[in-house]
């Protein structure tokens, strides 16, 4: 028989069953242990960039150091006006090259994100003299029109919940379930968690440890205790303004009967319900990849670039840097879809990425094995 934390599966339950309903409820349950820490630290190993040109990654880093610092020096909101000049650059990347961009087809060039639509000759000129960045000047160069970035819906409450549908922090609108895992050690490795964003299940770094979580996300009608399935159990910190970020993740503790392992999408016949494999794999250029995420379901897309580096809207918070990131072209997500589990779009269906941020046709999405590392969890898939 199982103990009075412990289920038949043998998972270990939260610590009490409840949750905050409202700003002014109590908290019922327990601190966490020492050894359950509410944050997690993270610091990416160096990227590699076999076959990339010196001169084109050299450039790829000093674009990124100047939208890096123009985090730093603004790190509020953004007006029209600040969009305009070096503030219409959003991020870079180095990806392969195709009829516009010149140079040799296939061949690494260089991929300048932009908030609004501008000629490839004027992004040069920009990159070139507002931001300093001279040795772009005479380099191919791609330009893709992303729009702002911004930190980013299956919305049915279903039980046992799979991921791919809405879920959220009680204080949070809604995002999307990417996946269960367990901790890698003692005591985490008896819970069953849930996968998503800092910003969707960790309020942005504002919850606590044991904070209620519901299926669906309180935008979808989720309400806490009647909705809940899970408790804050950790989150990387988004750090504001400036410093280097490499995930927005967090996991959720859950009650095992309330979710599931299996992956699932609306259809009109129902729920179709798909399992993807716990074999992390590191993201690669050309990789046709797949989500499913609680505002655009199941949809496949293209990984452009593994070396994302630019500036993702919070929001009331702020703006954020983040460095080497997944960026997938094609109509791939939307606003809801943050938290999404993406793999491969082949009979293995290998998690490569979360989903965290989007616009304009672009996903940016954490590399999955930066995510487990992050977050000291294995899949449970």
């Amino acid at each position: 028989m199982a103990g009075p934390n412990e289920n038949d599966n043998g998972y270990s339950a939260p610590p009490a069953e409840g949750g905050q309903a409202d700003e002014n409820a109590s908290v019922r349950f327990q601190e966490p242990a020492q050894d359950a820490a509410e944050q997690a630290a993270f610091t990416a190993p160096p990227a590699a960039e076999p076959g990339v040109p010196a001169e084109v990654l050299d450039a790829k880093e000093e674009i990124a150091a100047a939208i890096q610092q123009s985090v730093q020096d603004q790190p509020g909101p953004m007006s029209a006006e600040d969009l305009e000049g070096a503030g219409n650059v959003q991020g870079v990347s180095i990806g392969l090259g195709d009829a516009d961009a010149g140079g040799e087809p296939g061949a690494p060039v260089l991929t300048v994100y932009v908030a609004e639509s501008a000629t490839p000759e004027t992004v040069r000129e920009t990159v070139a003299d507002a931001m300093g960045v001279r040795a772009a000047g005479d380099l191919p160069m791609r330009v893709v029109t992303s729009g702002v970035i911004d930190a980013l819906a299956n919305r049915a409450r279903v039980r046992p919940a799979p991921g791919g549908f809405s879920v959220a922090h009680f204080r949070v609108t809604a995002g999307t379930i990417g996946c269960l895992a367990t901790g890698r050690s003692s005591p985490r490795n008896q819970r069953l968690m849930c996968l998503s964003n800092n910003h969707v299940i960790a309020n942005s770094n504002s919850a606590q440890y044991g904070d209620c979580i519901c299926q669906p996300g309180p935008y979808d009608g989720g309400t806490c205790p009647n909705d809940q399935i899970a408790i804050l159990e950790r989150f990387v910190p988004i750090r504001y303004g400036g410093p280097t970020n490499y995930v927005d993740c967090a996991t959720g503790w859950c009650w095992p009967d309330r979710v599931r392992r299996e992956l699932g999408y609306q259809t009109s016949g129902g729920i179709n319900l798909f399992r993807i494999s716990s074999s992390i794999a590191y993201p690669a250029v050309g990789q046709i990849v797949g989500k499913t995420g609680r505002t655009t379901q199941l949809r496949s897309g293209r990984i452009t670039a593994t070396n994302w580096s630019g500036r993702v809207n919070y929001g009331t918070p702020g703006w954020a840097f983040f460095a080497n990131q997944v960026a997938i072209e094609g109509n791939f997500s939307a606003g809801g879809d943050s938290g999404s589990s993406i793999w491969t779009w082949n009979a293995y269906r290998n998690p490569v990425g979360l989903l965290f941020a989007g616009g304009g046709g672009v996903t940016i999405a954490n590399p999955m094995p930066w995510v487990a590392s992050a977050l000291d969890i294995n899949l449970v898939t």
